[in-house]
């Protein structure tokens, strides 16, 4: 029994961590003191233990996660050709971008003329085209007439199979509501600003359905390509969570695929003219290589809409690139390997003297062993923050149990003095039940009597008496 414990204990704590059946165990004890949604990432392992992620109600975003804002105002001074900028204004903003090291661009502001000058938007598409990814932000609309998904919007879209609940509550959208856009070309990614058939409110939305595809919003998009997230590791449960990846920030969304919570307001993490980029040094982004730099739409000619979404604009990427605004994650450390090998081999002592009682007390140890190891394990996660080894420590007493209930099974009867003749035991001849004797009775039983019938006594037969006659006396 010791061999079989102490295998089973030295198999069990090398290769039970971080399989599926260890991290169903996590997610049973974490789900009884924990609210759902729940998010367990890791391996269990010394190296990358368990993490436990639950929502939060704090809203407090980080503001180190806030991007680099780039007004485009009115340009009062006249730096630039037109005021709204034309496309070669915009191809000067971008290329100073690429002069003072902006690899990854973001523009909340649309593109669209009516007349275009052609050598303008040819600079324009050069300098777009130089960045390793660019998002584009439009307005979305609905319509009785579809249009066809552009590619921008497509390469940044998820299938809509991959959506978990009903996606028929979210937001419907069909086309873009202003003629002739540009959307860059193909290292470009475009997400909507605000939807044109759905209300303003304080939850802004995240997601909408365009025909099989669900695109997304662009401060969504935005904090995507500024972690390096797949669109492949995103996972959507609509009316619980938004996951950006395994590790990444989770979002809470309601049923139609809005942010349920509202975030307090979040300032720039810096802010600068787009004139200004004509004479920047060219450290002027250095000490902000990981936060992401988007053009604003500042103009006072702007849509309502549009000066609204871009007010929210820090906000909102702030609160979706801070892993700690809705989501709190605790990290579940493991015992050192010392440590955890030591406990297993005491049980394994343990159950060991214990396999020298009787089988009753056997049993009563063994279920209060096991017992005194589930409450451990709940205790250390609850209040030490500590995933113990109990899945192998459960696994040794399983072995233990089953070895010694082998033991007492199989154990060999008692042997003979040496020189006893062992007794041979002559086979037994079949016994045969006696045979019924018919006793007959010297005279029939009458028929139908319960009483056996009694011997009738003998008479004698009737003789008929002749009549007296009368003789005359006899003279003397």
């Amino acid at each position: 029994m010791l061999i079989i414990s102490a295998a089973a204990a030295l198999g069990c704590w090398k290769y039970l961590p971080g399989t599926t059946a260890d991290r169903a165990a996590f997610e049973v004890v974490a789900g009884s003191f924990a609210n759902p949604p729940l998010f367990v990432s890791g391996h269990g392992t010394h190296a990358a233990p368990w993490q436990l992620g639950v929502m939060t109600a704090k809203s407090k975003p980080d503001p180190t996660q806030a991007p680099w804002i780039v007004s485009m105002g009115d340009d009062l001074a006249g730096y630039f050709q037109s005021s709204p900028p034309a496309p070669i204004d915009l191809a000067v903003i971008f290329s100073n971008l690429q002069r003072l090291g902006v690899t990854k661009a973001a523009t909340a502001a649309v593109f669209a003329w009516e007349a275009p000058d052609p050598i303008g938007l040819a600079a324009l598409d050069k300098a777009l085209a130089a960045f390793d990814s660019l998002a584009m932000a439009t307005p979305l609309s609905r319509s009785v007439v579809s249009s066809p998904l552009p590619p921008a919007y497509r390469r940044a879209s998820l299938p809509l199979e991959v959506i978990l609940g009903d996606t028929t509550l979210l937001p419907t959208v069909n086309r873009i509501p202003l003629p002739g856009v540009i959307l860059g070309g193909d290292n470009s990614l475009a997400g909507f600003s605000y939807l044109e058939s759905e209300p303003v409110t304080a939850l802004p939305p995240l997601l909408a359905r365009w025909e099989d595809r669900v695109v997304l919003s662009f401060p969504l998009l935005t904090v995507l390509l500024r972690g390096d997230f797949s669109l492949d590791q995103v996972e959507v449960k609509l009316g619980e969570y938004l996951k950006l990846s395994a590790d990444g920030p989770v979002l809470p969304i309601d049923a139609s695929g809005r942010l349920a919570m509202p975030v307090s307001a979040v300032a720039p993490f810096a802010e600068i003219a787009a004139e200004d980029l004509i004479d920047g040094d060219a450290d002027l982004f250095a000490k902000s290589a990981s936060v992401p730099v988007i053009l604003r739409d500042d103009q006072s000619a702007a849509e309502p809409a549009t000066q609204a979404f871009s007010k929210s604009l820090s906000t909102m990427v702030a609160a979706l690139a801070s892993n700690n605004t809705f989501a709190h994650t605790t990290v579940y450390h493991r015992l050192t390997a010392v440590w955890e090998i030591g406990l297993l081999g005491g049980m394994v002592f343990f159950l060991g003297l214990l396999g020298r009682t009787s089988k009753f007390s056997f049993h009563i140890g063994v279920l209060v062993l096991l017992a005194a190891v589930l409450t451990t394990q709940w205790v250390g996660v609850a209040l030490a923050g500590v995933w113990l080894p109990a899945l192998p420590a459960a696994a040794v007493i399983c072995a233990a149990a089953f070895a010694f209930l082998g033991v007492r099974t199989h154990s060999k009867p008692e042997t003979l003095a040496a020189g006893t003749p062992v007794p041979i035991s002559s086979p037994k001849e079949p016994t045969r039940e006696p045979a019924l004797e018919l006793k007959l009775d010297p005279e029939p039983v009458a028929k139908n009597s319960r009483a056996p019938a009694k011997k009738a006594s003998a008479k004698k037969a009737a003789t008929r008496r002749k009549p007296r006659t009368k003789t005359p006396p006899t003279e003397n």
